[in-house]
């Protein structure tokens, strides 16, 4: 997608701010598919935005194979079961 040069917005469009506070749950797949592709076409016509949803997304990437393979102690996820069972009152 290109930017619009005209100066015009659709409604629909989204501002930076908009855009950048939604990156997260956009590269988590987490956003309505309507705001998914506003983020997206926002990110497209903006290269400040594009180059931080870049980062973000080697950043994820980055993140996620630094934690590839690494588990929950067992005794950590018991204490973790017990605590949740404990506040809902569940036993």
């Amino acid at each position: 997608m290109s930017p619009d040069t005209t100066g015009a917005q659709s409604a629909d469009a989204i501002d930076c701010e908009a855009a950048l506070t939604q990156l997260g749950d956009y590269l988590k797949h987490e956003l309505t598919p309507d705001l998914a592709a506003r983020v997206r076409a926002h990110v497209e016509a903006c290269a400040p935005c594009f180059h931080e949803l870049r980062f973000a997304e080697r950043l994820l990437a980055l993140l996620q194979s630094s934690a590839a393979g690494i588990r929950c102690p067992d005794p950590l996820r018991t204490r973790i079961a017990e605590a949740l069972r404990a506040e809902t009152g569940d036993r």
